[in-house]
């Protein structure tokens, strides 16, 4: 945890807070945050901070993925959708469909669809 924040900071300082290795080191850090809570908050201020200065980088995307996963563990399944999609699209445009990374947000997508009941949505995105 200590060496995620020490690296963050020194992103920070040297390429700014809105770089894309600065916002990586920041979403390891909060991945590390001890609370549900904690965690759900600091995914949610990256994301708002990513998706407006780094939309081409898949650091944002993989934040958005966090915060689904974060948001469908605590059940809250119609949230997750929101983020899920976003990881997936941005996925699918930054890194292209076949990236293991972009096959990943499908099968989350798949996955969420299957428990909220949606199994032809959910079949789409495991083909």
């Amino acid at each position: 945890k200590s060496c995620f924040r020490r690296a963050k900071e020194g992103f920070v300082r040297l390429l700014g807070k809105d770089s894309a290795k600065a916002v990586q080191a920041a979403l390891q850090v909060a991945i590390q945050l001890p609370s549900d809570d904690e965690r759900i908050a600091e995914f949610r201020r990256l994301w708002e901070m990513a998706k407006v200065s780094l939309p081409e980088e898949a650091v944002t995307y993989a934040i958005a993925n966090q915060l689904g996963n974060e948001l469908d563990e605590k059940g809250k399944y119609e949230e997750a959708k929101v983020f899920y999609l976003a990881a997936l699209e941005g996925k699918r445009r930054v890194l292209g469909d076949e990236r293991k990374d972009t096959l990943m947000s499908m099968d989350n997508m798949g996955t969420l669809l299957k428990k909220m009941e949606d199994y032809e949505g959910a079949l789409d995105h495991y083909q």
